[in-house]
């Protein structure tokens, strides 16, 4: 335990000197510099063994995994979540489901995993259709570009982690209880349904006994301890239900960050929250992206150079994938809700999004079971590999085609939006 404990305070002192580093002689986002910190610990020998730090399944979905999507919810603003809510709402249902299955289609023509069966792809499709706002809005802030556009990525960010990882789910219970056996559609369909809506209403649930208590204290300290408690508590009770515990603690966090924030806290209650779940978000996502490198350390670094075809095949039916999806769905949606898009940020929509800590966790989430054994280390590879040419390359090269297609707004019109700044990983 104590070996453990080290260890970890090793890594949090590692994430620590990369923020620096990137803080003081770069202008990449912190993401982008996890990525290669990920590279480099899975190449260096650095004599630290994924074996000794304790890591399981459970630590990435029950510790690791409920503070990302509630922070994430913390600071989306309802009224400009309705605005958008039309697209957004498409975009984080049939865009997942539809994004899901054509990766899974393509990388299982392009034989990405080999003679792995469909299902494995479609499994690969479901953890790494999920995309992570953080560089982009980065990016966005630099830029100056417009808030709508901001919040519509933020937004199909944020929803489409919890379909996207409700999808993971489903799908992963299929391939490792129903190995070999016909799926029946109707049945996911409904298990989607239940499961989701499910988790919704056991979050706003939580959510609305959490503002009902919050307004009745002014402690700023008890406060954040009852946010804590109500991130983790709608994991762990949608979960023991069989229902989504990540659109529990979404619905928990959209509850609390906006009628909490608005009616319950005090100006220094919300400060304290802020830093805090900032503060968590940003160790946790330098675990994340650590933790990936000693997995693959762990493997070999000669794997990844196996596999690097497999990666090329890979990324090209992300890409694909996401574009077949994107320009559809953008086009039927950018006149609805009284609102019209610019055609060029459909352009934006689809290469920014970049994948990032979520399919991290999925992957390092993935079991021990005979199904998936076969494929795990090829999955691990292949899904950093993609992960990595999101950051870096699309990362990148953003803002370049920002500034290519004209879309800019005044700088003070970010600066005065009220959502969350994120200045540990800008």
């Amino acid at each position: 335990m104590e070996h453990t404990v080290g260890i970890y305070i090793l890594l949090i002192g590692i994430a620590c000197l990369v923020g620096i580093i990137t803080k003081w002689l770069t202008q990449l986002p912190y993401t982008i510099a996890l990525t290669l910190v990920g590279i480099a610990l899975a190449v260096l020998p650095l004599g630290i063994d994924i074996k000794h730090t304790g890591f399981s399944k459970d630590l990435v979905f029950y510790v690791l995994l409920p503070p990302l999507l509630f922070q994430g919810a913390l600071h989306m603003q309802l009224d400009r979540l309705k605005k958008h809510s039309i697209a957004i709402t498409i975009f984080a249902t049939i865009g997942v489901i539809g994004s899901t299955f054509l990766i899974g289609y393509f990388t299982h023509i392009f034989g990405t995993f080999g003679k792995a069966p469909y299902l494995i792809a479609l499994l690969f499709g479901a953890l790494i259709c999920t995309t992570d706002p953080v560089s982009v809005l980065a990016i966005f802030r630099q830029c100056g570009a417009p808030s709508d556009l901001k919040y519509l990525v933020e937004g199909e960010s944020l929803f489409n982690d919890g379909t996207g990882v409700v999808i993971f789910t489903i799908i992963l219970e299929i391939v490792t209880g129903t190995s070999g056996k016909s799926v029946e559609i109707s049945k996911s369909i409904l298990e989607f349904v239940k499961v989701s809506f499910g988790g919704a209403i056991i979050g706003i649930g939580i959510g609305y006994i959490s503002f009902y208590i919050l307004r009745r204290l002014t402690d700023h300290l008890l406060e954040n301890a009852i946010c804590l408690v109500a991130c983790y508590g709608a994991f762990w009770m949608a979960e023991s239900m069989h229902l989504s515990g990540v659109i529990g603690v979404v619905a928990t966090g959209l509850m609390i960050g906006n009628y909490g924030r608005r009616l319950a806290m005090s100006p220094k209650t919300i400060m304290t929250i802020e830093t805090f779940f900032e503060s968590i978000d940003f160790l946790i996502n330098s675990l994340l992206f650590i933790l990936i490198g000693l997995e693959l350390k762990a493997i070999g670094h000669e794997k990844l150079l196996e596999n690097t075809l497999a990666i090329g095949l890979a990324i090209l039916a992300v890409i694909i994938g996401r574009l077949l999806v994107v320009y559809p769905l953008f086009f039927a949606t950018y006149k609805t809700g009284g609102n019209k898009y610019p055609i060029s940020w459909s352009h934006i929509i689809f290469w920014g999004g970049l994948r990032g800590s979520i399919p991290i966790a999925l992957l390092l989430g993935l079991p021990n079971h005979p199904s998936i054994e076969p494929y795990r280390t090829s999955l691990l590879v292949i899904g950093f590999g993609v992960v990595c040419f999101s950051l870096i390359v699309q990362g990148i090269t953003v803002k370049p085609l920002i500034s290519a297609l004209k879309i800019g707004t005044d700088q003070q019109d970010i600066q005065n939006d009220p959502g969350h700044s994120q200045e540990g990983l800008s």
